[in-house]
């Protein structure tokens, strides 16, 4: 009887145990009826209890348990698929397998292309020595990548002995790299001096700027010269690369040239789009680039290259200019994105940073232009050459004019960070990441057309107000540029433009600051145009072009003031107070960055260009039209 009322209660248990939803009450009632089982059936000779380790859940339900915990896995896991399983089995060594066979495959076809190159099979313009030249960096770069380990490895090997051997003679290495800092910038001068004499005015207005910024300065006595002479030195190096080494300014040149040839890739968008027409070139082929290259910037921070190639830059800027890792990267990031994208990648920094990295920060985005912005430039027939050189200058130069107008008055708080980690990106794949690329310009491109449209008109409001005003004193001719002109015309000279040419120039610096800088270039291009095809109008030497393309390189301008805010303001709400109070400050310290980077421009430029204004007579039988 008892036996009989005993499987009963068993056979009741587990008929509850089917019909249970829940993992954990499964468990806890599996408990139970064991402990049932052990008092009904496993009573010791001692009258002792047997304990669950000694009994497994085979020994009750084991089957129905099994089973719910099969259809439990089956209902919470959905099965992986053949792809999937093979991937996560024999992922890597697939993509090793498909890396070799990559490069097999494009060996097979560099090996053919010198054959045929060798044997004259093909006439093709291409040079091929420029995919010699592709294969050898992609090559290097590809072995340094997979062998980096052992490559820093052996660097620290062999520069540690020298870095301590240069830390106890400090004394000495210090006053030799003084001593060879000088004595190259001398001797470079002297070098200037001697093929053009008339380069050294340069050095006035340099020197006078210089003078400037330090009677302008928050704390003369305070100013910390290390990160001031190591900016200026490393823009001064820079614009000694391109301007007086021939072979660095064939590279610029060159790179300029591929440049352009890769932002024209743009214009069969904008053909596609807006048709072959050319009567509104501005709208529709030189706002399209803008488009295109962030769509390219964008992939190139998916991939993490401009990361990288930002990172280093900033490594060098902190090595030789000598300011905090934060500073030195939003910096570095100004060369190649706005003034408000830029501080991004530093955002988490924003609110500890003391008021002169605060400053740093915001000159550099004043003194420097946007990729974007560049191709659009270049795009309108401004030479890439020297507007790549000259925001590459400004960014080492910003953080010395910053120094000496906000020098550092209290202890920073992130200058002990040596790494800073990057936000992650929110694309999932590559199209992803161009999708949001080219959305990301609409708002861009928006921006600038609407900054044109009514900067240019209130320039013209102010011209025909100025008109009103000269007509009564016989003046009806003055306007906004002469009276520009006028006023900075002295400072201009001293920048070492030709004299004749000093008015022009004051005038697109003048429309630069007050203005917009796209409507300053805009007419320089205009100029540039109508030297080079033999129009009617304004002209300038080629001299005088290039420090003019200098001097307007940057968003100095009393309208980006709003547009800085706008973007930094909210990533440190509780600095906006702060960025208010340093917004003119900053906006006066990039503009005379751009002023000192064209007085550099000024004294290096040799007698390999024309100071002339004849117009190029091959260039404009090319470019005419029977």
């Amino acid at each position: 009887m008892s036996d009989h009322h005993n499987g009963q209660v068993s056979q009741m248990e587990a008929l509850e145990i089917k019909q249970l939803s829940s993992v954990d009450e499964m468990v806890t009632i599996e408990s139970d009826l064991v402990t049932d089982v052990m008092i009904c059936n496993g009573a010791t000779s001692n009258g002792e209890i047997k304990t669950s380790k000694n009994i497994s859940t085979e020994d009750v339900a084991g089957d129905e348990i099994a089973d719910h915990m099969t259809s439990l896995d089956e209902e919470n896991e959905s099965p992986l698929s053949l792809a999937e399983f093979f991937l996560e089995r024999f992922g890597s060594k697939l993509t090793k397998a498909f890396t070799v066979a990559l490069l097999i495959l494009y060996f097979t076809y560099f090996i053919g292309a010198i054959l045929f190159s060798t044997l004259g099979s093909c006439y093709q313009e291409q040079d091929i020595m420029d995919l010699v030249q592709l294969t050898v960096v992609v090559s290097v770069l590809v072995v340094s990548f997979y062998s980096k380990e052992k490559l820093i490895g052996w660097i620290q090997k062999v520069l540690i002995p020298v870095q301590n051997f240069v830390e106890t003679n400090s004394t000495i290495f210090k006053r030799l790299i003084v001593f060879g800092l000088v004595g190259t910038t001398v001797v470079i001068i002297i070098i200037s001096a001697v093929n053009r004499p008339s380069n050294l005015i340069s050095i006035i207005g340099w020197g006078i700027l210089l003078t400037t910024l330090i009677i302008c300065s928050r704390a003369p006595r305070k100013i910390k010269w290390r990160p001031v002479v190591g900016g200026f030195f490393l823009q001064f190096i820079m614009a000694t690369l391109v301007l007086k080494w021939e072979l660095g300014f064939k590279f610029l040149e060159m790179l300029g040239s591929l440049f352009t040839k890769f932002m024209n890739y743009s214009l069969h968008g904008a053909v596609f789009v807006f048709g072959s027409t050319t009567q509104h070139f501005f709208a529709f082929q030189v706002l399209p680039v803008i488009v295109f290259f962030s769509t390219i910037i964008t992939l190139l921070y998916y991939l993490g290259i401009m990361q990288v190639i930002i990172e280093k830059i900033a490594w060098f800027m902190k090595f030789t200019v000598g300011t905090t890792g934060a500073e030195s990267l939003c910096a570095a990031g100004n060369i190649f994105v706005g003034a408000t994208e830029a501080p991004i990648m530093i955002r988490p920094f924003l609110a500890d940073m003391t008021n002169s990295e605060l400053h740093a920060v915001m000159v550099g985005g004043f003194a420097t232009i946007a990729g974007g912005v560049m191709a659009a430039y270049i795009m309108n027939g401004v030479p890439a050459a020297y507007l790549i050189t000259a925001s590459v200058m400004n960014a080492p130069a910003s953080l010395a004019v910053s120094k000496v107008i906000h020098p550092e008055l209290s202890k920073s708080k992130i200058a002990s960070i040596t790494s800073i980690m990057q936000e992650k990106q929110p694309y999932n794949n590559l199209l992803h990441a161009a999708a949001s690329g080219a959305s990301a310009a609409i708002s861009l491109v928006a921006n600038i057309a609407a900054n044109l449209i009514a900067f240019v008109s209130l320039l013209y409001i102010a011209n025909a107000v100025v008109s009103w005003f000269g007509s009564f004193v016989c003046l009806p001719e003055l306007n906004f540029e002469m009276i520009c002109g006028y006023v900075l015309r002295p400072l201009v000279f001293t920048m070492g433009v030709e004299w004749q040419d000093t008015g022009h120039v004051a005038e697109l610096i003048g429309i630069k600051t007050f203005i917009n800088e796209f409507v300053a270039y805009s007419k320089l291009a205009d100029m540039i145009k109508s030297r080079q095809q033999c129009l009617q109008g304004e002209v300038l030497s080629v001299r005088s072009e290039i420090i003019a393309t200098f001097a307007l390189c940057g968003f100095a301008n009393f309208g980006c003031i709003g547009v800085q805010l706008g973007g930094l303001g909210p990533m440190a709400p509780s600095r906006l107070v702060d960025m208010t109070k340093l917004a003119i400050s900053a906006m006066f310290g990039g503009l005379v960055t751009n002023l000192m980077s064209a007085c550099l421009a000024g004294l290096l430029i040799d007698d390999m260009f024309s100071n002339t204004t004849s117009c190029n007579l091959t260039t404009a039988l090319t470019n005419t039209t029977f």
